[in-house]
This record gives structure tokens, C-alpha cells and sequence, in this order.
């Protein structure tokens, strides 16, 4: 098969999913821990009312009280500002870029001790050894997880593939392969459709079609210890050169080049487009989240991508989402009881599925979805829960499953306090190459050059 694996690798998704399960609920501590005051970004409610609900159950998770603060837009500025007007924060959501940021200017509590101490972060088998150097800087632990972080795959829309007449698992795996299959949806997805679509801006992630020349998303190191950016040396001008033919013929939105990922997910949602690059996650979240439109106009399935000189895909995995305890914090004891529950059972169930007798109810003993909890998609920030021993109690999203399959060949990309400025450097002169205002040999040069002129590498 060259586009989605076959038995072999849905062995392998039914040993991915085993890892996230069999877990035991945590019990609620018994003395109140006081008032923990957190500010978030995707975790909690979907309006106010919500977060209201959400933070209470969550308080009654812990055994205290649970103030959560959730701006509606600019959430990494919004709290920038509001800790430099000295507000005070248990726990802060933050990017991995951040917590480098944060910890070099000593703004973080160092929560090694806590973390080995700890019988839920600190079991093995909720977290992983491994896992802790995504938040490990000069030996110590600066953060804990608010998810387990999956991949990046393309997600296709199945509906525009079949009146297409494309059989997914026929995909060519190249980079000519999909430029016939982005043709064929093109034809098929009529006015308004555009075949291909993603966010250079933020260079959502091109990691599956970079695959074809061997590169990898982030940085990688010479031989002398020195840093370079993969897909900003030579290697990487016939994939730069594939982007502009995309779109010269039409086949790439125009609006990649300007949009959001929120309004590259909109449009896939509404069937405005064919295939887009998103996480393991969204893959089910566009079904559920379609509304009406599933399954007839939008039905998501995943495809690997492009494959490598030695026959494998290349995916990203995602970096982690973090959540950090300021060193000023008013409550650390209590902001970390938060970070111990959301590993477990219980917190992952309310961080997935939602907020009992809201989005859920249980009917002997059994979790039944509400209509409202089944259009938020099994998704309060976080649809994959921190533990490794979670076990949902209700099925998996469509598409899901499929997408996980493709796990075995996601890695993380290396990340430094420069990988913001390396985007942002690229994005801006791969915009160039693909609107033709540079060749794609100009465009990487341009790269190359700003990229050291502004000691990125």
C-alpha cells in the first residue's frame, strides 16, 4: 500500500492506544488546598459560562478552589502583559518557547524535586522517563504536560477524494503523487474548492512534504556542533519549487499564505477544501466538529505524506504544551496538586470529554454524551490526556484511530529560544518563492543569509 499502512502498522496503533490505557482514578484530596489561580489558553470551557462549570469541577478534583482565566484572543501577549503589571498566576499555559524564555529570565519554579517525589508524575508509566527532557533545562524540570502531544499528518477530505474517483490507499507517496491527487480533488471540488491548503505564516507544518528531500522541520546540528536549518539549505529547492507549482495552477488556496490555522479549519470544515496538513487530533475533530456536513460533504481520513530516500514517512510531533508555576506564585503546593490531577483518570476525563452533567452524564455507571458534549469533540484541551494509562470511556473520534496508526513515524523537531525567528525568516521568503517573486534558489539563499545576519545559526 503507498498512501494509509495496512495490518502491519494498525498493529502498531493498537499498542499506541494500549499505552493510553488502564489507568486508575486519583482520589480527591480530603483537606482543602486552598485558592489555585491559573490562566489558560485552549484548556477549560468554550465560553464563560463553561469555564465557570469547568473550574469548578476542576476545583472539586483537587479538593480547593479553581480561578481560571481564559483571554478570548492574543493569549501569549495577553499574559506577557498581564505578568509584567505583576499579576499573580499559579499556573500559566505556555509553548515550549516560552518556558525558555521564562527560565532564562528566572521567572519559573523548579519543579524537579516535586515531579521525582510525585507517585502520579513521577510513575513511569503515566509519564514517561523520556518525555521529561522536552522540560528539562540544565538537568532540572521547568514544567509539566497539559496533553500527550501526537503528529501532524495530511488530512483529506474522503467525500472530494471518492467523486474524484482516488482510491486513498493508491496515493503515489512523492511529491508528483500528490500534485496528480491535488488535480484530480481540484476537478472534483468545484467552485470555491481549492485542492491544497496549510499556513506558511506559521509554517503550520510542511514537515510530510520535506520528507521527499530528507529534511526535517526545526534545526539540526553540523558535525562541528553548529546549527542549521534544514529546510533553508539547497536540499530543499525542489520542495520550495513544488509549492510555487501548486500554486501557479491554482491547486494551493491563496489564502495559505496569509491565514490563520483557525481559518484553514473553518474551510475544511465548510468543504472548501481537499486536503489539509493538521494534527492526529483534528483528523476526528473535523468530522465531529462538521456538523451537518458529516459525513456527506466533509469525512476526514489520513494520509502519510510524502516518504523518504529509505521508503518511511516523516512526521512532526508536536511540542509539548506546558504549563508552568511562576516563581511568584501565591499557591505552588496547590498549583502542582492541579498538575498531579489532570494525569490522572478523572482529570484526563474532564480535560477530554468535558464536565459531568454538562457535557456528560453517567447512566449506570456508563458515560453518556450530551449533545453539547458531543460538539465540543471529546476535546477541553486536551483530546489525547496526559497519562499514558488513560482509557476513555467513550469511542474514539472518527478518523482518530486511523490517523494514530501513523505515530511510529513522528519525531520531534529540535527546537531552540531562536525556533520563533527561524519561522518567521522562513515564512517570509517562502511566500516570495511561492507567489514567484523569487525562484526558489533566491528564496533559500535570502534565508540563509537573514538567518545569520540575525544570529539564528
Amino acid at each position: 500500500m503507498k498512501g494509509i499502512p495496512g495490518k502491519k502498522l494498525f498493529s502498531l496503533l493498537l499498542a499506541a492506544l494500549m499505552l493510553l490505557a488502564a489507568g486508575a482514578v486519583a482520589e480527591a484530596p480530603q483537606e482543602d488546598i486552598g485558592t489555585v489561580k491559573i490562566l489558560t489558553n485552549v484548556t477549560g470551557g468554550k465560553d464563560e459560562a463553561e469555564m465557570l462549570l469547568f473550574a469548578e469541577a476542576f476545583g472539586k478534583g483537587i479538593g480547593g478552589t479553581v480561578i481560571m482565566e481564559k483571554p478570548a484572543a492574543n493569549y501569549g501577549e495577553v499574559m506577557m502583559n498581564k505578568l509584567n503589571a505583576g499579576e499573580q498566576y499559579d499556573l500559566l499555559y505556555v509553548t515550549l518557547q516560552e518556558l525558555y524564555d521564562m527560565q532564562k529570565d528566572g521567572i519559573l519554579t523548579d519543579l524537579t524535586d516535586w515531579v521525582k517525589a510525585s507517585p502520579i508524575l513521577g510513575d513511569h508509566e503515566v509519564v514517561p522517563e523520556k518525555e521529561w527532557e522536552q522540560l528539562t533545562i540544565d538537568g532540572r524540570i521547568w514544567g509539566s504536560f497539559n496533553k500527550t502531544e501526537v503528529h501532524k499528518l495530511p488530512a483529506i477530505n474522503k467525500v472530494v477524494a471518492d467523486k474524484a474517483g482516488v482510491d486513498l490507499e493508491a496515493v503515489e507517496p512523492t511529491l508528483d503523487g500528490y500534485f496528480e491527487l491535488f488535480k484530480k480533488l481540484q476537478e472534483a471540488g468545484g467552485e470555491g474548492f481549492y485542492a491544497f491548503n496549510t499556513h506558511i505564516p506559521g509554517l503550520h507544518d510542511l514537515q510530510p512534504w520535506f520528507a521527499a528531500a530528507d529534511l526535517k522541520m526545526g534545526f539540526a546540528k553540523n558535525e562541528d556542533g553548529s546549527l542549521y536549518v534544514p529546510i533553508a539549505t539547497e536540499a530543499a529547492i525542489p520542495v520550495w519549487e513544488w509549492f510555487a507549482k501548486l500554486y501557479a495552477e491554482g491547486l494551493m488556496d491563496p489564502d495559505a499564505l496569509i491565514n490563520t490555522t483557525g481559518d484553514m479549519r473553518n474551510k475544511m470544515m465548510a468543504g472548501q477544501t481537499g486536503l489539509v496538513v493538521d494534527w492526529a487530533a483534528w483528523v476526528g475533530l473535523y468530522n465531529v466538529r462538521s456538523g451537518d456536513n458529516y459525513p456527506e460533504v466533509v469525512n476526514v481520513m489520513p494520509l502519510g505524506g510524502v516518504k523518504n530516500s529509505q521508503g518511511d514517512y516523516m512526521l512532526s510531533r508536536g511540542d509539548p504544551s506546558i504549563w508552568v508555576v511562576p516563581i511568584n506564585a501565591n499557591n505552588p503546593e496547590g498549583a502542582f496538586k492541579a498538575l498531579e490531577y489532570m494525569a490522572t483518570q478523572e482529570g484526563g476525563m474532564l480535560m477530554s470529554i468535558g464536565i459531568e452533567g454538562h457535557d456528560y452524564n453517567l447512566v449506570d455507571g456508563k458515560v453518556e454524551m450530551t449533545e453539547i458534549g458531543i460538539s465540543h469533540g471529546n476535546d477541553h484541551g486536551a483530546p489525547v490526556p496526559t497519562s499514558r494509562k488513560y482509557e476513555s470511556p467513550v469511542p474514539l473520534n472518527p478518523g482518530f484511530a486511523e490517523a494514530m496508526a501513523f505515530l511510529p513515524y513522528a519525531s520531534l523537531d529540535m527546537s531552540t529560544d531562536k525556533t520563533s525567528t527561524y519561522k518567521e525568516i522562513v515564512a517570509k521568503h517562502a511566500t516570495e518563492v511561492i507567489i514567484g517573486t523569487k525562484t526558489a534558489a533566491e528564496g533559500v539563499e535570502a534565508m540563509q543569509k537573514e538567518l545569520k545576519d540575525r544570529g539564528v545559526i
